[in-house]
């Protein structure tokens, strides 16, 4: 058994602090000074229409936002060739397509159709100049973060903030428009967080009408699976093993409740780690439910996957910025969603910021499950006006409804109807979208009308019969633990699930992944097929839409069989044999050293948490002088392997001042035995820097090796007089099968 001794604090990690401490106080003696232009006195300006506006007609300003308030703006850039993407996505979920399952990494992404350096320059320079700070640049250079005060603000984009009482909040927002120049009105796409108008809500809500004392008051991850066919699947090799799939949350969680669940349930060990988005914390507050909600809900039905909480603020520009953490990251194939807004309360231009997003995700493989909303077809939740919740909307994300589910005696599959509750107003979300229109993908049955439909899917959301969950947050639903939660937070987690482990699944099988899953999903609704893979719902309704036999925006196309999902999509693709898989476990050192081997000479924890680059650990070797550290993984290359390529993240920390290369981290691979097959990538403490990712294609130094044993092995080194520290995260040896 390795014993953790002490964490590394290297002599370098004093020295900076020191450093970090005078330069703020070299800083402090130079100040750059601006002379901000007021937009307003300048011609040549292009507008941008505001939320805001519109929604604040009947309210009346109380008085003037106070100038000295710090503002956090989202500023989204527009996106190069957009339609050659749509067109490149069409062709990645076409079987007779050359670029069938082929995905981009988000270097490709960014390259081919993010907005280049010199766009970023010219938006960073304009915000420079108006004398607001450029806080961060996205990966991709679709999001470009800013601050200020109020008063620079309003300089930078000609309005004037006011603050407005609005349902018992004060918020902020324009008086007008805010316009920006003439040159950079085809490059600006959005402006956020110039009003607080908008917050996200989740989807979970209680059981109502019966006090719920212990789990078995609520649906078992047993009965779940029992009633959607996924004891089979998970028998044949479908448990989310290998797979990582991202939660989409806007609030924290108590980590003692989820380990509560996972252990009443038996469903082994955490395999969740946090990823934190602009500045946000994980500590519990009103929606604390729903992040629980979906992990438990996930860990029962996809109980090996790692998953990766991303958390934010509950604004705007937070809600982008999470979106895009998940996409640039792209670390999770699979992603659920439970937070949401009424699209028409949205604003056309945020909806598009959030679509070149989701369209990035699609175009690299990834598989988006949001819930519909629980306000039935009336999401802006006024009971008069059809509505449909954002991002369910959106073309790149699977919409999922909301059903009643009834059991037979002995657990098994009963019955399913449209859920709605006409005392409540509650119902699953769908209906027509008042933005997009509907996808190529989107046909067959009841499918006519011109603009996108929602939902996409159902499971069961109806509280009444709702899931088990445990939670102790300050939400009246878990003031004694055990509690059951339904809407339809819990039936996007469930289909997320799903997804992940027919993923798995078909890569065993050699076969490509779901990736952005609505193509295939809609392929097995409109070709026949060996196995029914959905239960067609034909009853109920969501408050205004009933379901009928096919297509309707009650239910979509239906709730899953999930074993005759995967078995169908194995005969779907013809040619499909062009998936990949990744080969390592634990690739993130989620789950510490597991399926890791590890040597330090100093005696040190290798895994630990000193410098991430998603999630809460990294590999770290070194760090001390004379150092010899090593950790490797060994797996097995499919036999039918057309193509391998290994990617990691490294960031280098160095103490050493001189210009050789003294210190070294050696990427290797090796055979089973320890012999050398090819030395990938060599570096020094000549290259310190942050977080870089490096790629490379070993196919060919691979050739001999198909069907072995090989390893991926990393050894970092140092001088006896030197320091530097090598932390490796997020490493992917992956096989394209011929």
């Amino acid at each position: 058994m390795r014993k953790s001794l002490r964490r590394k604090m290297s002599p370098f990690l004093a020295r900076l602090m020191g450093c970090a401490v005078l330069l703020a106080t070299l800083t402090s003696m130079f100040i750059y000074h601006s002379n901000p232009v007021s937009a307003a006195s300048q011609t040549g300006r292009h507008t941008l229409p505001s939320r805001a506006i519109t929604t604040l007609k009947r309210y009346k300003s109380t008085q003037e936002t106070s100038k000295q308030k710090q503002l956090q703006l989202s500023i989204s850039l527009n996106l190069r060739n957009r339609a050659g993407l749509d067109a490149l996505i069409a062709a990645q979920n076409d079987p007779k397509s050359p670029s069938y399952h082929h995905y981009l990494t988000p270097q490709q992404f960014t390259a081919e159709f993010g907005p280049t350096p010199a766009t970023v320059e010219s938006v960073v320079s304009y915000l420079k100049g108006q004398g607001l700070t450029v806080t961060s640049v996205a990966t991709n250079n679709m999001l470009v973060n800013a601050a200020g005060s109020v008063a620079t603000v309003e300089k930078a984009f000609g309005v004037t903030l006011n603050d407005y009482q609005v349902n018992g909040r004060v918020v902020y927002a324009p008086a007008s428009d805010p316009t920006i120049p003439d040159t950079l009105s085809n490059t600006i796409l959005n402006i956020e967080g110039l009003d607080n108008l908008v917050l996200y809500h989740h989807a979970a809500i209680k059981q109502q009408s019966r006090q719920a004392t212990g789990p078995g008051k609520g649906y078992t991850p047993t009965e779940l699976r029992t009633a959607y066919d996924m004891n089979e699947l998970m028998n044949n090799g479908g448990t989310g093993a290998g797979q990582t799939t991202a939660l989409f949350e806007l609030d924290g969680y108590n980590p003692s409740d989820v380990s509560t669940y996972l252990d009443y349930y038996h469903l082994g060990a955490p395999k969740y780690s946090n990823v934190l988005v602009d500045d946000a914390t994980n500590t519990p507050g009103d929606g604390a439910v729903e992040v629980e909600l979906d992990m438990e809900v996930l860990s029962a039905l996809a109980p090996d996957a790692t998953q990766k909480v991303y958390i934010g603020p509950n604004t705007v520009p937070g809600v982008n910025d999470t979106y895009n953490k998940i996409v640039t990251d792209n670390l999770a194939k699979v992603v659920s969603i439970s937070w949401g807004i009424c699209e028409l309360n949205s604003g056309d231009a945020e909806l598009t910021t959030l679509d070149n997003i989701f369209a990035q995700g699609a175009a690299q493989g990834q598989a988006f499950f949001s819930a519909s909303g629980d306000s039935g077809a009336y999401d802006c939740r006024d009971g008069s006006t059809l509505a449909v919740d954002s991002p369910s909307d959106d073309p790149y994300v699977v919409g999922v409804g909301g059903t009643n589910l009834q059991l037979q005696s002995n657990g098994t599959y009963g019955s399913e109807s449209a859920w709605s509750n006409q005392t409540y107003g509650e119902g699953g979300g769908g209906g027509i979208s008042a933005h997009f229109t509907r996808p190529a993908y989107q046909a067959g049955p009841n499918l006519t009308n011109l603009n996108r439909e929602t939902p996409d899917v159902s499971a069961d959301a109806d509280p009444q019969t709702g899931y088990s969950i445990y939670c102790t947050t300050t939400d009246t639903i878990c003031a004694q633990g055990w509690g059951v939660v339904g809407g339809t937070s819990a039936a996007a987690p469930l289909w997320a699930a799903l997804a992940t482990d027919v993923n798995e699944y078909l890569s065993k099988q050699g076969k490509p992944g779901l990736g952005g899953a609505s193509a295939s999903l809609y392929a097995l609704y409109n070709t026949p097929q060996t196995y029914s893979a959905y239960h067609d719902i034909t009853s109920g309704n969501n408050l205004y839409y009933q379901a009928t036999s096919g297509y309707d925006n009650a239910s979509g196309i239906g709730t899953p069989d999930a074993w005759n999902i995967a078995r169908d999509l194995l005969t779907l693709a013809p040619g499909g044999d062009h998936g990949s898989t990744q080969l390592l476990q634990n690739p993130g050192f989620d789950n510490g050293s597991q399926s890791w081997t590890e040597h330090a000479s100093g005696a040190y924890e290798i895994v630990d948490t000193t410098q991430a680059h998603a999630g809460d650990t990294s590999a770290d070797l070194c760090g001390y002088a004379t150092c010899n550290d090593s950790i490797g993984q060994t797996v097995t290359l499919p036999a039918n392997t057309a193509k391998v390529v290994l990617s990691y993240w490294v960031y280098v920390s160095s103490q050493a001042t001189g210009r050789n290369c003294t210190d070294a981290l050696t990427t290797r691979l090796r055979t089973s035995n320890g012999t050398t097959i090819t030395t990938s990538q060599k570096l020094c403490n000549t290259q310190a820097s942050g977080w870089n990712q490096y790629t490379f294609d070993v196919t060919q130094a691979l050739a001999r090796y198909a069907g072995k044993r090989v390893e991926v092995d990393f050894h970092g080194t140092t001088t006896s007089s030197t320091a530097t520290a090598f932390f490796v995260d997020d490493v992917a040896l992956t096989a394209t099968h011929s």
